[in-house]
């Protein structure tokens, strides 16, 4: 799948989320079916973390492999006058 495509599926996601959320406020919607919605959602939500792994492991394999050392910085207080 390529980064456009994904971009499109996580944007139609959220807007799929958010409109189910907008129409259970201003209708009288039934609790299972509250449920049902909210159920879904989640389903959504588990969909766009699984595509935001993919990307990130396409990521990780484009990024160098040589590993930074990390070394303390000494930071000294500086003096008035």
């Amino acid at each position: 799948m390529s980064k456009e495509t994904m971009g499109h599926f996580m944007n139609a996601g959220g807007d799929m989320v958010q409109a189910a959320n907008a129409a259970m406020k201003s209708m009288q919607v039934p609790e299972e079916t509250k449920m049902k919605i909210r159920m879904a959602e989640k389903e959504v939500l588990l969909a766009m973390k699984s595509a935001i792994d993919v990307v990130l492991s396409e990521l990780d394999k484009d990024m160098p492999k040589e590993r930074h050392e990390l070394r303390k910085i000494p930071i000294r207080k500086k003096t008035g006058k």
